[in-house]
């Protein structure tokens, strides 16, 4: 029997038409990976694999963008640490609703800003807790009742400081020796109300939504504090620290992960609207985030593309596949009675949509897992987008005997763009490194689309208004140890219009 799970692929994916053929099976003698593996002879792929730039943030862990925003803005001071991660989070969330996710499955500070992108208010300020909580800091919630508001404040330098990502503010003291709290703001409302004129505010983005300073005067007159917080303490759908997430990139050989810096309309991981609810307000008058997100519009879900589609003739494809009495042979994988082969694609981001492909030559069975193997639910094949849709470690699993000739599986995922590492114009040094050396028996290929721009010489406002394009340029650099570093040099007066970063894992 030949069992065919036909696939249609995203609409200008790569330019690949759909594959609906029986595999030929590529030459080779017989690979008996079990026993190989036993003897540490092949390696599966190195987890933690990321991409970084030495002018932007990583934001693989809450350590590291501690680390990179507190270095990238030259702060040195208490109340310099504490501006720069309240400014680099406002350029990195938005406004929508909550996302939220199915039990067991939760939604953290990391899951915010690498997946979503987007909350409100306790959400953004429990990610913010987050990283203030990171830097050495005590931190603490306040409820407003009139308007109705969830904020915080952070300690340090013997006092409380009043920082607010989602209003986008926060207001030095009368004196400028540091940033106001709440209860100042209480007892001197012109720390407020005369902060403006006198520069006391953000100087690119206060209260760039529209919110009224009276509306923050009101608010701390009617604020209640909570008792510090724990570092697990969370609001509403966001919890304090992320649980059974992570946030780490693996890729087994034969799969290419191409993150878009669009997002496709209906391609959201979640139902609700996930758009900035402000429009370009938030950035518009911006001098340092404007003229990095002017490209792209109001800011919202962007989306990602999975192909895997292993060479069963190939030792590091077939190191990734767990088989169960199985072994690779002259291209395909034999079980000449019940045996199983095994698929993982476990990624950072939630799948969207999937369609899997497959030719089995003899008697057997597909199955999904959602829960790292736990349960399996069987499968005909082609659109699985219901069973995987805002989920992330999902296994693929082919019970038969005989063989198996192909195996092909596409996804649409999706990610927060404002936390990948975009380029600048001037010179990048890009960074490929992973928490595991990569084997000997495969490469990695990184590559950078992207579109030059220029802007007029003055002007007060990014809208995307007279800007000019180069062609769409691509610049891919192979790795064959990690870490790997590279330049890529970007013209222009003005940041580029980022199209995708491509990570793709190649047997040698």
């Amino acid at each position: 029997m030949r069992l065919l799970l036909l696939a249609v692929l995203w609409a200008g994916f790569h330019g690949v038409a759909p594959v609906n053929r029986r595999a030929n099976g590529a030459p080779g003698g017989d690979i008996p990976c079990d026993a190989r593996l036993r003897e540490g002879r092949l390696r599966a792929a190195p987890e933690g694999l990321k991409v970084t730039t030495d002018r932007t943030v990583d934001t693989s862990s809450l350590e590291s963008i501690v680390r990179d925003v507190v270095r990238l803005a030259d702060a040195a001071t208490n109340d310099e640490k504490a501006i720069a991660l309240h400014t680099w989070l406002h350029h990195t969330i938005f406004h929508a609703p909550y996302p939220v996710e199915t039990p067991p499955q939760s939604v953290g500070p990391l899951k915010v800003i690498k997946v979503y992108g987007w909350g409100l208010c306790g959400g953004q300020h429990t990610v913010l807790k987050a990283l203030f909580e990171t830097a050495g800091w005590k931190v603490r919630y306040r409820g407003w009742s009139n308007p109705g508001h969830t904020t915080i404040e952070v300690f340090y330098d013997g006092r409380w400081h009043y920082f607010d990502v989602f209003l986008k503010c926060y207001y030095w003291t009368r004196d400028r020796k540091t940033i106001a709290g709440q209860d100042d703001i209480k007892e001197d409302p012109g720390i407020v109300r005369e902060a403006p004129q006198e520069g006391r505010v953000p100087p690119d983005h206060y209260l760039c939504c529209g919110d009224d300073p009276e509306g923050v005067v009101q608010g701390c007159k009617t604020s209640t504090p909570y008792p510090p917080s724990r570092p697990e303490d969370g609001w509403a759908s966001v919890t304090g620290r992320d649980r059974n997430y992570a946030p780490s990139l693996r890729l087994p050989a034969g799969a290419t992960m191409r993150l878009e810096w669009r997002g496709e309309p209906g391609q959201a991981a979640v139902p609700q609207r996930s758009q900035h609810s402000c429009g370009i307000r938030d950035f518009r008058n911006d001098r340092t985030l404007g003229p990095i997100l002017e490209h792209y519009g109001p800011r919202n879900h962007s989306n990602g593309r999975l192909i895997y589609a292993p060479d069963f003739s190939r030792a590091a494809d077939m190191a990734d596949i767990a088989l169960e009495n199985a072994q690779a042979k002259a291209g395909k994988i034999v079980a000449p009675t019940a045996g199983s082969a095994v698929f993982k694609l476990p990624l950072p981001y939630p799948y969207v949509t999937g369609r899997l492909e497959a030719e089995l030559e003899g008697h057997g069975t597909f199955s999904i897992s959602t829960d790292g193997g736990q349960s399996w639910s069987e499968t005909p094949g082609g659109d699985i987008s219901a069973r995987i849709r805002q989920k992330y470690d999902v296994w693929i699993k082919a019970e038969f005997s005989g063989a198996l000739s192909k195996l092909r599986f596409e996804a649409v995922v999706q990610h927060n763009r404002s936390a990948q590492p975009y380029l600048l114009a001037g010179s990048n040094v890009v960074t490929l490194s992973a928490a595991e050396e990569l084997p000997p028996d495969r490469t990695v290929r990184v590559t950078y689309a992207f579109q030059e721009a220029t802007a007029a010489e003055k002007r007060t406002q990014f809208d995307g208004s007279g800007l000019s394009y180069g062609e769409p340029r691509t610049v891919s650099e192979t790795a064959r140890s990690l870490p790997h570093r590279w330049r890529i040099d970007v013209g222009g007066n003005t940041p580029p219009k980022m199209l995708y970063l491509e990570y793709a894992v190649q047997a040698r």
